[in-house]
C-alpha cells in the first residue's frame, strides 16, 4: 500500500502533538513534586502550553487535511476531464444552454399584470383619535 506524503505528514504531526503532551505533563509531575504544596505557576503554565499544543497540531492538521481533499479534487476533475474528451463527437454537435433568455418578442406578447387597485380617498376635516 503506497502512502501518500501528507498522510505521513499529518501522522507526524500526530506524533510530535503526543510527544509534546507527555513530555508537558511529565514536567509539571516532575516540579510538582518538588515542591511543597500545590504551586498554581508550573500547574497553570503546563496547561497553557497544552492548550497550545493543542492549538498548534489542530490547525496543521486541518491545513494539511485541506491540502490533501484539494489533491484529490483535483485529480477527480482531471479524470473527469479526461473522460470527456475520450466522448465520440457526434454527441458534442449540439451544445445545450442551460440559462438562455427568453426572446424579447414573447415577453412583450405575455399578458401584463393589472395595476393595483388605487387607496380610496381620506375623509377631509379633522377626525378624533382619541379621548383623555
Amino acid at each position: 500500500m503506497k502512502a501518500d506524503v501528507m498522510v505521513w505528514v499529518q501522522r507526524i504531526v500526530g506524533a510530535v502533538f503526543a510527544v509534546g503532551v507527555v513530555s508537558l505533563i511529565g514536567a509539571i509531575a516532575t516540579q510538582v513534586g518538588q515542591a511543597e504544596g500545590w504551586p498554581p505557576l508550573p500547574i497553570f503554565l503546563g496547561l497553557l502550553g497544552i492548550v497550545a499544543l493543542i492549538l498548534a497540531a489542530g490547525a496543521c492538521l486541518a491545513l494539511i487535511s485541506l491540502a490533501i481533499s484539494a489533491r484529490r479534487g483535483s485529480e477527480a476533475l482531471r479524470r473527469i476531464a479526461a473522460q470527456g474528451a475520450a466522448a465520440p463527437a457526434a454527441i458534442k454537435a449540439t451544445p445545450v444552454r442551460v440559462f438562455s433568455q427568453t426572446p424579447l418578442r414573447e415577453v412583450v406578447t405575455e399578458p401584463q399584470p393589472e395595476p393595483a387597485p388605487s387607496r380610496p380617498a381620506r375623509p377631509v376635516g379633522r377626525a378624533l383619535v382619541a379621548e383623555r
